[in-house]
């Protein structure tokens, strides 16, 4: 029987010929190919999209209960609500695990963001903003949640709460800062997506400007928007036209950063540090470079409960409330609740005891009884207490009547009044003595006497003031004692809230007597 096998000298091999040797290589390298090819092509697909990804960092969702304090939640809810409504904005810097005041944990923007929802507020846009602006409402309850500086976690920990809510957000980007300072600034991918997701405006924070510049030798600094540079290099302040010109060329500059990125153009500013007002020859120029690049420019304070004013909107500026870390959410809530905008007809001053402030807003709780209240500023001094001035900013439409007296005699130095438009420029006030009465328009220095006259002597007085946005008419007893007229404030009418105010000229002068105050 034959055999198919060749025999070989085990011990002396010959070398296989060589189309044997290839044959055999190509098999191998098909073989190690078959083994690895999958492996290699794995890891340079995985490899691709780590490259597609590698500035965009995972998003995280805190677990916290599904519902909110409900009565917090119902506080909310009950909140007043406007047609003469001023926004209300809140100012986030971060949102994660930084001990920081400008940082709140993810836990309780989450518990804020669901107190929202579960009562049942709305989260506006810019261009909802933008509308307000040009005279439209707002909705019945509206807030704008607004985050400056563009950190991380804006993308990583605050857009999931805001999805899970379906809520809005706007950011403001220092893009001179994006992506720097790994990983504390977002990147553009990040900031394109928090776009594309219908959920965010992204808006503009300065280029590089949100820094402190040298304003003297000795090194002084001060922030870069509000003050003139030094110029070590030349041993001079920069002038004018060279302040002008760079912070035009940043601003400028943040906005074509933006728009490079196919992103829609900002409408907003916000400015940092909160510095707006340098020398007022500087302020004048900043307020109008800015009003002629955005829409309106973003304030901050600190305090209690802020709305923006007539007057600040003549300069483009809109007032938010700065949320920190050591703010607890009843806090947070009683924020949101004490910058609800009243409505006149509803406002009840008198029933609404500590809801007045002093002239500098300070909290001041009024001994009213009775709807009658007795103004003591004490010998030798006036005084004046605001009516929610947070909620009453943007009055333009009102009336209201009261009972101004207290007085005894002629010339007893005792002076009872009435405030409309309170902190516009053209804010008019009446006062009354027994037997005469007075008008006066504007604030501070440029504070004008309007009319005087003389009144029948008596121990008080009705008197009814109605506010138009064209004209503001006073009526003592019933007669109409003047009607002054109102200008525009730019594209605004002037607005306010109400105030009372007294005086007495010395110990013997009467406590001034304001009673039955209603607004209409």
């Amino acid at each position: 029987m034959s055999s198919s096998f060749t025999n070989v000298d085990l011990d002396n091999p010959s070398p296989p010929r060589w189309p044997e040797r290839v044959t055999s290589i190509v098999m191998s390298l098909a073989v190690l190919g078959y083994l690895i090819l999958p492996g290699i092509w794995q890891w340079s697909t995985a490899a691709t999209e780590a490259a597609k990804t590698k500035n965009v960092v995972a998003q995280v969702t805190p677990i916290i209960p599904p519902t909110s304090d409900t009565g917090l939640a119902n506080q909310l809810r009950t909140a007043p609500t406007s047609l003469q409504a001023s926004p209300i904005i809140l100012t986030y810097h971060d949102v994660g695990y930084r001990h920081n005041q400008y940082s709140v944990t993810p836990e309780v923007f989450a518990g804020q963001m669901q107190l929202l929802a579960d009562a049942g507020w709305t989260t506006i846009t810019a261009a909802q903003l933008s509308d307000w602006l040009t005279g439209h409402p707002l909705p019945p309850h509206a807030v704008m949640i607004t985050f400056d500086d563009g950190v991380r976690g804006v993308w990583r920990y605050a857009d999931p709460i805001l999805a899970r809510n379906h809520q809005h957000a706007s950011a403001y980007i220092i893009t001179g800062f994006v992506g720097t300072n790994a990983p504390y600034y977002m990147t553009w991918q990040e900031i394109t997506a928090l776009q594309s997701s219908g959920r965010w405006d992204i808006e503009a924070h300065t280029h590089l400007g949100h820094v402190q510049i040298p304003t003297g030798p000795a090194g002084k600094q001060g922030p870069f928007l509000t003050n003139l540079q030094y110029l070590a290099s030349e041993s001079r302040v920069e002038t004018v036209d060279e302040y002008r010109k760079r912070i035009t060329q940043d601003l400028i500059e943040c906005k074509k950063q933006i728009i490079a990125r196919r992103l829609p153009e900002p409408t907003f500013f916000a400015y940092p540090f909160s510095a707006q007002a340098g020398t007022p020859a500087l302020t004048e120029i900043l307020t109008t470079t800015v009003k002629s690049l955005f829409h309106g420019a973003m304030l901050d304070d600190a305090g209690t409960a802020r709305t923006t004013t007539a007057s600040e909107l003549v300069d483009g500026n809109l007032e938010r409330m700065d949320i920190t870390s050591d703010v607890s959410v009843a806090d947070w809530a009683a924020k949101l609740f004490n910058a609800s905008p009243l409505d006149p007809p509803t406002a009840a001053p008198f029933t609404r005891t500590t809801d007045w402030t002093t002239n500098d807003g300070a909290p001041a709780t009024l001994p009213i009884h009775d709807q009658a209240l007795a103004l003591d500023p004490g010998p030798g001094h006036y005084t004046i207490r605001k009516f929610a001035p947070a909620q009453t900013s943007i009055w333009h439409s009102y009336s209201v009547t009261a009972t101004l007296g207290g007085f005894r005699r002629a010339g007893d130095g005792t002076t009872s009044g009435l405030v409309v438009l309170s902190d516009d420029a053209q804010q008019i006030e009446l006062t009354l003595s027994d037997g005469s009465f007075q008008t006066r328009q504007g604030l501070d220095a440029n504070e004008r006497i309007l009319a005087a006259g003389t009144l029948p002597l008596a121990s008080a007085y009705p008197v009814e003031i109605t506010v138009r946005p064209d004209s503001v008419a006073i009526r003592i007893s019933g007669r109409l004692i003047r009607s002054i007229p109102l200008r525009p404030n730019g594209t605004y009418s002037p607005a306010g809230g109400i105030a009372i105010a007294g005086k007495r000229e010395n110990i013997d002068s009467p406590i001034p007597q304001i009673s039955n105050i209603a607004v209409h």
